[in-house]
């Protein structure tokens, strides 16, 4: 059967002599893996629309096992994250992470639509190395939450008051934050600040694309990195530094 897909170009990489295995993050089907056969000779012609960061139109043949691409059309190389080592570099950490959190075949075309967002966001000369970071922040914290690990920003999750501007901790284990009050309930955990959760609350309830409006302090980024570091690994499984 012959499918056609709207799909982001995560990795590929080499089998046989000239074939590759690409990950792609499509709007029909989710994550897959598809094989792209002979895109490794010298007068292939397929593989040039098939680069890493690259989102296009994928055509793809299959009956059993995993399909082979037949043809594709780019419809966005993102030429300004691939033209800057250190954008390029950080998209395909967050590739990675992506990959590994997110099982295969799972449809969800509001990811596809985060994940196209965050590039194009990316891609725009006005982004600045502080905006990357705040992008890159926003994007896995929603990302987090539409696969239904959204942290819970707004009251204690233990007694279910609403939060104070007090000495408040952050818990993984418990999925969002502990009140002074209901913190001893809990050995592991860490002191978050008010400005944290505040930009939790803003990245979790506004639009990716206007994240570059914020003004966010180092300081502040690091311990949002602390945070979202602790809630990739604790399902993961994995041991990443956001």
């Amino acid at each position: 059967m012959d499918y056609k897909y709207q799909g982001i170009i995560l990795n590929k990489r080499d089998v046989g002599e000239v074939d590759r295995i690409y990950t792609i993050y499509t709007l029909e089907a989710g994550k897959i893996r598809v094989l792209g056969k002979g895109v490794r000779k010298p007068n292939a012609k397929l593989a040039g629309n098939l680069e890493s960061v690259t989102q296009a139109e994928i055509f793809m043949s299959k009956n059993k096992g995993m399909g082979k691409i037949t043809g594709s059309i780019a419809t966005n190389n993102f030429s300004n994250i691939k033209s800057n080592l250190d954008l390029v570099n950080r998209v395909f950490y967050v590739f990675k992470i992506i990959i590994r959190i997110i099982s295969e075949e799972e449809k969800d075309e509001n990811i596809f639509l985060l994940l196209e967002k965050y590039l194009v966001a990316m891609d725009a000369n006005e982004v600045g190395e502080d905006k990357v970071d705040v992008l890159t922040l926003g994007f896995l914290f929603q990302v987090l939450a539409e696969m239904g690990y959204r942290l819970e920003m707004e009251k204690c999750v233990h007694c279910e008051k609403k939060l104070l501007l007090e000495s408040n901790y952050f818990s993984i284990s418990r999925g969002g934050i502990l009140c002074t009050n209901c913190q001893g309930r809990e050995s592991k955990k860490m002191l978050i600040s008010n400005e944290a959760i505040k930009l939790i609350r803003i990245f979790l309830q506004n639009k990716l694309e206007n994240l570059v409006k914020l003004k966010v302090s180092q300081s502040d980024i690091n311990r949002l990195k602390v945070i979202l570091n602790e809630s990739i690994n604790w399902f993961s499984g994995e041991n990443f530094r956001v």
